[in-house]
């Protein structure tokens, strides 16, 4: 075999081995990216546990504002609520049928005076709990939708959870109908209605707002102890919520 042969073979093989470094670099690096996203979507949805209100774009623009206390009105687009400490279950048929009191009343959610009478955060160990107002701080009639958003779920947690909607005094419970573990599959769960769909918890619309009009919203959120879903398989999972409000229609003063 000639010199330059030998020098071609070891130019290819180079060549390869270049080739095949690049692809294992690309691939390592692939995979630390895989693993990040594993993990950050892991992280979001069973840390990440707060409950964001906002108003979108529009909305700000057209004066929709928001704020957390009746008797001081700090005009703001965006609320969080702070993550709770666990998931263990809390329930809210305390008082009903559906509950038989074996657990005691420490797990019982309070009743809805309790919130709607406390502006602000009022979370406790185990559930979120927020009150604040929305308001027509603009210049025009404004039609306005709300929206609950399920942004991230992990380990069928959403299956479990609760989400009551009180707004200007009244109440919805909102939750996922009977998975194949429940009673009754396909079925509402007891005292609530479903949700809107696989993505959204719940829709409303607010038809021609006035301005100065303001909208008293009160949101609770728990795992409900009672629900066959609530087992020892979602203590690693997590529901990460939002709650948008949109503007649907201006009414212009142009008649």
């Amino acid at each position: 075999m000639s010199q330059k042969t030998k020098l071609a073979i070891h130019i290819v093989n180079a060549s390869k081995a270049a080739k095949i470094a690049k692809a294992s670099r690309l691939g390592i690096a692939v995979s630390a990216v895989l693993v990040f996203l594993i993990f950050a979507v892991s992280y979001y949805g069973t840390v990440v546990g707060n409950f964001t209100f906002s108003v979108d774009g529009m909305a700000r623009e057209a004066g929709i504002s928001m704020y957390e206390y009746a008797d001081l009105k700090d005009y703001k687009t965006r609320v969080v609520s702070a993550k709770v400490e666990d998931n263990q279950g809390m329930t809210g048929y305390c008082g009903t049928e559906y509950y038989d009191g074996s657990q005691g009343e420490e797990v019982c959610i309070p009743g809805d005076e309790y919130f709607v009478n406390t502006d602000g955060p009022n979370n406790s160990f185990s559930y979120i709990a927020h009150t604040f107002y929305v308001e027509n701080a603009g210049d025009f009639d404004l039609d306005v939708s709300a929206t609950i958003n399920i942004l991230a779920a992990l380990r069928g947690a959403e299956e479990a959870i609760r989400v009551r909607v009180i707004i200007d005094g009244v109440a919805t419970t909102y939750a996922k109908v009977q998975s194949e573990n429940g009673d009754a599959p396909g079925e509402l769960e007891p005292l609530t209605s479903s949700f809107y769909s696989i993505d959204k918890v719940m829709y409303q619309e607010f038809i021609k707002m006035a301005p100065g009009d303001t909208i008293k919203v009160t949101l609770i959120v728990w795992y409900e102890g009672t629900d066959a879903d609530h087992t020892n398989a979602i203590f690693d999972g997590g529901v990460k919520l939002d709650m948008k409000f949109s503007v649907i229609k201006v009414y212009d003063d142009v008649q």
